[in-house]
């Protein structure tokens, strides 16, 4: 009787153990999934900001292009032309404005790309050098 007492006993303890485990892993992942969810909202917050800058843009562009419209229904059929020769003519303007913007952070990033493996091969052949001289003195 003793004896089944001291295995039930030992059972219990075994279990006891084993969910103390079960509830600090599950604890942890908790913890982890919070931590996931924070980050979650954060990344929601960021992305309805970003969508509200794009929708303030777009209703912008839509008011300019309605008002572009209308002074170019407005005007008679030789000024109407000349009204949207120039609005073209402004817009290739601007695109190539774009364009070399875009080109120059292009360049950029070539740049700071060429740098960054620069120093990333000098720290390197230094960590190589140091290593090897450490090993020859042992």
């Amino acid at each position: 009787m003793r004896i089944k007492f001291i295995v039930f006993m030992l059972v219990c303890l075994f279990c006891c153990f084993a969910f103390t485990k079960m509830d600090k892993h599950i604890d942890q992942e908790y913890k982890a999934w919070q931590k996931d969810i924070k980050q979650l909202d954060k990344q929601k917050d960021d992305l309805e900001k970003l969508l509200k800058s794009y929708n303030d843009e777009l209703t912008r562009m839509t008011k300019a292009t309605t008002s572009l419209e209308t002074a170019m229904s407005g005007a008679s059929g030789n000024n109407s032309q000349s009204q949207l020769m120039n609005a073209t003519k402004q817009m290739q303007e601007m695109q190539m404005s774009f364009n070399l913007q875009y080109l120059q952070l292009q360049n950029s990033m070539q740049n700071e790309n060429r740098q960054f493996t620069m120093v990333s091969n000098i720290m390197k052949t230094k960590h190589e050098t140091v290593k090897n001289s450490i090993s020859n003195i042992r």
